[in-house]
């Protein structure tokens, strides 16, 4: 339970540094490239975070007792490098506007 803990903790610091990305004028004068940019990162944050924790959960549920921490440490990874991928989706197409 305590290697969960550790993994959604991880997953949530790096998901905020994730905000801390600027262009240097705070946002008023970004293009569509930055916001769809950063639009695509928050999703693969966002993917990131949730593939870690339902694979924190699978890989507890799947190693049994004996290896209970290992097994939820690997699930993490693996779902955390999964939901990533998965959220990836395609690149900014060159006509975004919002």
């Amino acid at each position: 339970m305590r290697a969960i803990a550790v993994v959604l903790l991880s997953a949530a610091a790096l998901t905020s540094l994730s905000a801390c990305a600027s262009n240097g004028y705070g946002g008023r004068y970004a293009s569509y490239e930055d916001r769809c940019r950063g639009e695509r990162a928050n999703q693969r944050a966002a993917g990131t975070v949730a593939g870690a924790a339902l694979g924190a959960l699978a890989g507890s549920a799947i190693a049994g007792n004996s290896s209970n921490t290992a097994g939820t440490i690997a699930g993490g990874v693996v779902g955390g490098v999964v939901g990533n991928q998965v959220a990836k989706g395609d690149p900014c197409p060159g006509d975004y506007y919002r």
